[in-house]
């Protein structure tokens, strides 16, 4: 039997417990949160009372996976050295939040290469993690997601993805996001059945599916291929839904927690959107989910 892992990313405004009740509120049986303000380097270090609060409330919860998503100030790629010592300090904070947290994922915009080149960029990513490694031990996995390309960021490709991967020496502790407005964004097709299965089957080749840890549902704005990441709310954009039937009733991805980062004004739109994925789940899907028509 599977279990349904799908949700939202949730605020921690009001404290960080706060994001579990809300996504509980909504029927998610997964959500993403920041583990401190994503517009900050630095943060107030986390109290054992905050601690204990955090799990106890999740012990309670209907909630099954928390995923972590990293400050954006973050760029383990930068070639200007001020910025990437402070993203890997940065980094190294939000991972041991994670660990006092017991949140088994932290997903990680690779990085930017600004005014150098893409290769430079993944090289250093790849340095900079081998060494955070080294010296960092942890039960928290960092997840690199897909990006869309826009302007100078890396990782838009599996192969670049892969290289990243290839090279890295404690392959235990690093595994990937696929995020479907950056991957069309990118363009990548997987709109249609034929392409649906083309596009996994490539990704299966080049990094593995069983390296997939975590989905995040966007429709987009933009057409395939445009390279600009603008987010939309499920069957509103121009993907379509044939891609996120096609997903939420891929077997090979039942137990992979797959999380909205979709726009919304209220937990009203989330649920608005988390209904129109469920709803796409065909029967054979819903027995092996455990779930009643």
């Amino acid at each position: 039997m599977h279990t349904l892992l799908y949700g939202a990313h949730m605020s921690i405004a009001g404290g960080i417990d706060k994001a579990i009740t809300a996504g509980e509120s909504i029927g998610c049986t997964t959500i993403q949160l920041f583990t401190k303000s994503n517009r900050q380097w630095a943060s107030k270090k986390l109290s054992p009372e905050d601690i204990a609060l955090f799990k106890d409330t999740l012990a309670k919860s209907s909630i099954k996976v928390i995923v972590s998503h990293t400050a954006y100030l973050i760029n383990i790629g930068s070639p200007v050295k001020d910025i990437e010592s402070k993203s890997m300090q940065s980094l190294i904070l939000e991972l041991d939040r994670c660990n006092e947290l017991s949140i088994p994922y932290l997903v990680l915009h690779p990085g930017s290469y600004l005014n150098t080149d893409p290769q430079s960029c993944l090289d250093r990513i790849t340095d900079n993690l081998n060494a955070l490694f080294k010296k960092h031990q942890g039960t928290t996995m960092i997840l690199l997601e897909l990006m869309s390309g826009q302007g100078s960021t890396v990782c838009s490709t599996f192969e670049q993805l892969a290289y990243i991967l290839n090279n890295i020496e404690d392959k235990n502790r690093l595994g990937f996001c696929f995020d479907t407005c950056h991957a069309w964004a990118s363009g990548y097709d997987f709109s249609t059945p034929k392409t649906y299965e083309q596009m996994w089957t490539h990704l299966d080749d080049i990094l593995s599916i069983e390296n997939l840890k975590v989905i995040h549902m966007n429709d987009s704005k933009n057409k395939r291929g445009s390279k600009v990441d603008r987010h939309e709310m499920i069957g509103k954009g121009l993907i379509g839904l044939t891609a996120f039937e096609l997903l939420m009733n891929d077997e090979r991805l039942f137990d992979i927690p797959k999380i909205l980062e979709t726009p919304k004004t209220s937990l009203l739109d989330d649920a608005y959107n988390m209904s129109i994925l469920k709803g796409l789940i065909r029967p054979y899907a819903l027995k092996k989910l455990g779930i009643k028509d």
